[in-house]
């Protein structure tokens, strides 16, 4: 069994310095000591300021590096997929950013990849999995204080995260401003998705997904305005639940007998980053000390659901999904 995990990262712009920073400075149990560089100034951020052991030029040489457990990818989004593949080929543990390709097909190679390793642990990152008080709604969710889910009602700027704010640019508004929330509605949901309808109003998009079970979201895209606040609504057959993301600590839930309860975190759960939560879990999840939580699936199916969404912008039609 490990009892020290030593990692290598690819990546070192934007979004992966912030990594780098967290998992030198906080994680317990992992050891940063190696990295890949495209740039000058990656290569000598690595070496005098992360002061790494091995620093490389060619990511294979990282990948091949036998002293290394596992690989963190925060590369450009095109040459995630690859990376990931080769890396899990080469038996380390995986942990990298979402999404974790900008096509549905990569984005599945990379799951098959990972499940033809059982024994590796292949993780994408996940705020949606690690937000105490996501989790708590989604426990209450099951519990059925709400009943059924029939619809849910978002916009872009509810989820804030590390990705967000250092996303590398893909192209897609999808890609760049709406993955966590496509990922929470999904996951909220919990049943398949049907068909998806983008409709273009000036500088927004109203998009609308609907599941095989009658059940659908809404979710409003606005990449040009950074809202102060903005609110998620959740409409069951039984209640409501309503969030705001300027409040990490609470939510209001309101019952078709006219209850109305403000639900707290326990005042220890009160964190506001999951991106630190997770990346402890992965570490323990390597480490063989807990299962994982969160499965690569989440990934795919936010990979393939935002493609869709970019496809009948593009198109201005229905797509349905098989």
């Amino acid at each position: 069994m490990l009892y020290n995990v030593k990692a290598g990262i690819i990546g070192l712009d934007r979004l992966g310095t912030v990594y780098a920073e967290l998992i030198k400075s906080h994680i317990k149990n992992l050891n940063l000591i190696a990295a890949y560089g495209r740039t000058q100034r990656e290569l000598l951020y690595a070496k005098n300021d992360l002061k790494l052991e091995y620093v490389y030029s060619d990511e294979q040489s990282l990948i091949q590096n036998h002293d290394i457990d596992l690989i963190f990818i925060f590369s450009d989004p095109e040459r995630r997929p690859h990376q990931a593949i080769k890396a899990i080929e080469a038996g380390k543990h995986v942990f990298l950013a979402n999404p974790i390709a900008l096509n549905y097909e990569d984005a599945c190679a990379v799951q098959k990849a990972a499940l033809s390793r059982p024994s590796q642990v292949v993780m994408a990152s996940s705020i949606v999995s690690f937000s105490p008080l996501l989790e708590l709604v989604q426990k209450d969710i099951k519990s059925g204080k709400i009943g059924m889910i029939n619809h849910l009602s978002i916009d872009s700027s509810f989820m804030h995260s590390v990705h967000k704010e250092h996303h590398n640019t893909t192209g897609s508004v999808f890609f760049n401003h709406a993955l966590d929330e496509i990922e929470l509605c999904q996951t909220l949901l919990d049943s398949p998705i049907n068909n998806v309808k983008v409709d273009v109003q000036r500088e927004t998009l109203v998009c609308k997904a609907e599941t095989k079970e009658g059940s659908s979201f809404n979710l409003i895209v606005q990449p040009q305005i950074d809202k102060g606040q903005s609110y998620m609504t959740i409409y069951g057959n039984k209640g409501q639940i309503i969030l705001n993301n300027g409040n990490h600590r609470s939510y209001k839930l309101y019952t078709d007998q006219g209850v109305k309860e403000e639900i707290y975190l326990d005042r220890e759960e009160r964190f506001i980053f999951p991106e630190y939560l997770q990346l402890h879990h992965f570490t323990d999840t390597v480490l063989g000390k807990i299962r994982p939580k969160v499965k690569l699936t989440h990934a795919v199916d936010s990979v393939r659901l935002a493609i869709a969404f970019e496809k009948s912008k593009v198109l201005g039609e229905m797509i349905v999904l098989d």
